[in-house]
């Protein structure tokens, strides 16, 4: 039995009344001595005992109607059809269809979200007047908005038109919590919720310390399973996460990429051509077989053909699930590196010279050239990269070069005399003296070939030989307090620190012969060329998010002057941000986006900022259905009345579920009328009692 208004029960305490009026009215005897009163007569034992009688059935026939009436307030229900109480209650309703990735696919019924829509469309047609209704999406950017119940069927029907499949993945849990205020807000004491799915097992995951209810209020829950899982679904492959293995990227240089796909179907799949794509364009393809549930790592690789942002795409060819078929990856192609040289002539001279080189020009932009780091400190705003070479440095030149490299830019520092005031600005320590060969030159004893500078540059053991072998280093000045990427004989070659937002390289040699033959190897050109591109290219390759996320992103300190920032979205939709100024640090805050893809930030003037790409969940791809009962096993801990959910398998009636849910029997009615008769009985009683009292009291 249910009450459809509980709170009423409280008016229970008033069935208290009666017995203490009752209580009250009991009074003792008290003897009163007549003097010439001889002819009284006593009353009989039988007389006293009906009294009693009536006044104890009078107490109960009053409690009765008191009792009797706060039940019909609260409107018991039972499942029950009886006689002359059966009826079909008012109801509010909420349908929650699943929009997932999932639904996309299709079987001998066609596309499982045309499946979801029909459903609907049988539940609103079992709706009655006085009935309210809501059609919401489990998924997507609609599903955030708030709806409100409509009693105006039609608009109910275009809600369910307007459903279509996200790239995102269902949450049940999210999804009912949703719900809740709608539920507190209905106008009708019975309530029902309709999920329509194809029962995914991921949709009722949630976090191991996440164990409250979903859904607090009492409402009737009705799973109904659109498909019968595996059944009648071609094979489904996605492409599960996308990574940048280059991590130094130059223009007209390849740019490696690593996939992970998954074959989420119970069987093989030979042959699944995997292709790359550079903003929509194909560049490259692979075709890899794939066990059944099982994953491959696949590496394609591509040379960009312009600067800037790219949106790199990893995609399969058509199956069960085309949204799952495409993952996307933000990379940006830097510009070409303004450069300042700082040094006398004959210091700058061997670097100019391998700057020149052919093959050179796609990487490195204009070049300056000034005697100190002070004289060139009006002209740093429109460099990248300060390569210092040599020659006497002052206070002044350290502390212009810190700046320049706190806000953002890189810089080259060759050995030098004065390298005890230009280190420290660089993040390092400069050590007491220059180690010099004794008898034979040094050689280069290792390269951290897994580093950004020398990723890919040597393939082998052996081409890393062939490039330093023919190294002699006679005089070398290393530094502590960084991180060495090239050591010989001598200590660090090449090392690496880190100034606020920029990054320096030190080479441990003057930029001349004076030193060994270091300047004029292949490993030095690599070196100097690479450290260009290095020194300023961003920490990672842009942000990573979900569906539905947002987020605010530090800007790089040197673009922190713009007054406004240009996002540009995956479907080319552009958006003018301002940027928040905090005491710390300017941040640009990206709305959420609910379709996946490459969002690219940028200045007014088109320069690439960072990318942010948008990849939905892949849980919707391995197509894991839940078994008939376990579908409403698993919500049942996710209501307060598990007793009310029930499942409706796949091509079953959903009006006929209706149906059943609504009709029972209201008590109400029989409430009242017992109230009534025990009222009429009470009066009757009274009556004779009234009418009693005189004959025996004579």
């Amino acid at each position: 039995m249910n009450l459809l208004n509980p709170f009423a029960l409280f008016g229970l305490a008033a069935a208290g009344i009666p017995l203490l009026l009752h209580l009250l009215n009991l009074r003792k005897l008290r003897v009163v001595e007549f003097g010439s009163v001889r002819f009284l007569l006593e009353l009989q034992q039988k007389q006293v005992r009906r009294l009693k009688l009536q006044q104890i059935l009078l107490l109960i026939l009053r409690t009765l109607i008191i009792v009797f009436a706060v039940l019909a307030l609260s409107r018991p229900t039972i499942e029950t059809s009886l006689p002359l109480l059966s009826s079909a209650a008012r109801a509010s309703v909420v349908i929650l269809v699943d929009n997932s990735a999932s639904m996309e696919a299709a079987d001998g019924a066609g596309p499982r979200i045309d499946q979801a829509r029909k459903a609907a469309r049988e539940i609103i047609n079992g709706l009655r007047d006085g009935d309210e209704v809501v059609v919401l999406p489990m998924v997507g950017g609609d599903a955030q908005r708030r709806v409100d119940m409509t009693r105006t069927f039609d608009a109910a029907r275009q809600q369910v038109d307007r459903l279509s499949v996200s790239d995102g993945s269902a949450n049940l849990v999210e999804a009912l919590r949703r719900v809740r205020p709608l539920l507190e807000e209905a106008v009708n004491a019975h309530r029902e919720v309709y999920i329509i799915s194809d029962a995914q097992r991921s949709q009722t995951y949630r976090p191991d310390d996440d164990s409250l209810r979903a859904l607090e209020r009492d409402a009737t829950v009705f799973l109904v399973r659109i498909g019968q899982g595996q059944l009648g679904l071609e094979a489904n492959i996605s492409v599960d996460s996308v990574s940048v293995i280059t991590k130094l990227l130059q223009p007209d240089r390849p740019i490696e990429f690593e996939a992970i796909v998954r074959n989420g179907s119970p069987r093989d799949v030979t042959g699944a051509l995997v292709s790359l794509s550079f903003n929509g364009l194909r560049v490259a393809q692979k075709a890899v077989d794939l066990p059944a549930n099982g994953l491959r790592a696949v590496t394609l690789a591509a040379t960009p053909n312009r600067q800037g942002a790219i949106a790199a795409a990893i995609e399969l060819e058509s199956d069960a699930i085309d949204r799952d078929n495409v993952r996307w990856a933000g990379v940006t192609i830097p510009r070409r590196a303004r450069l300042c040289l700082v040094g006398p002539s004959e210091r700058t001279q061997l670097v100019r010279t391998v700057l020149g080189l052919p093959g050179v020009g796609a990487t490195v932009g204009s070049i300056v050239t000034f005697e100190s780091v002070t004289s060139a400190s009006s002209s740093l705003v429109d460099v990248d990269v300060v390569i210092v070479c040599g020659g006497a440095a002052t206070s002044s030149d350290a502390s212009v070069l810190r700046q320049f490299l706190e806000s953002g830019g890189g810089a080259i520092v060759f050995a030098s005399a004065s390298g005890g005031t230009i280190l420290p600005a660089c993040g390092l320590q400069a050590l007491p003296e220059r180690v010099t060969a004794p008898d034979a030159p040094f050689m280069v004893t290792a390269v951290e070939r897994s580093h950004p500078l020398y990723q890919g540059v040597f393939r082998s053991s052996a081409a890393l030989m062939a490039g330093s072998e023919g190294v002699r280093i006679i005089r070398q000045s290393p530094a502590g307090g960084g991180f060495d990427v090239v050591r010989s004989g001598a200590g660090g070659l090449v090392s690496e620190a880190t100034v606020g937002q920029g990054r320096a390289i030190y080479i441990a040699v003057t930029p001349d012969l004076a030193s060994g033959t270091f300047p004029v190897s292949g490993l030095f050109a690599a070196t100097l060329v690479r450290s260009t591109l290095y020194v300023v290219a961003p920490r990672d390759q842009g942000v990573n998010l979900g569906l539905g996320e947002s987020i605010s992103i530090p800007l790089p300190p040197r673009m922190t002057g713009q007054d406004a920032f240009v996002v540009t979205d995956q479907n080319g939709v552009t958006t003018t941000l301002q940027p928040v100024r905090l005491s710390s640090a300017t941040m640009l805050t990206i709305p959420a986006q609910f379709a996946a893809g490459v969002t690219v930030v940028s200045t007014r003037d088109s320069v690439p900022v960072t990318t942010v790409t948008v990849n939905g969940s892949t849980s919707e791809s391995r197509l894991e259905f839940f078994d008939e009962g376990a579908w409403k096993k698993d919500v049942d801990s996710l209501v307060i009345r598990p007793d009310h959910v029930a499942e409706i398998a796949a091509g079953s009636s959903v009006q006929a579920a209706i149906r059943q849910a609504r009709t029972g029997s209201e008590l109400w009615p029989l409430a009242t009328v017992l109230a009534l008769v025990c009222a009429l009985a009470e009066m009757l009683v009274a009556r004779y009692f009234v009418r009693d009292t005189p004959q025996s009291a004579s």
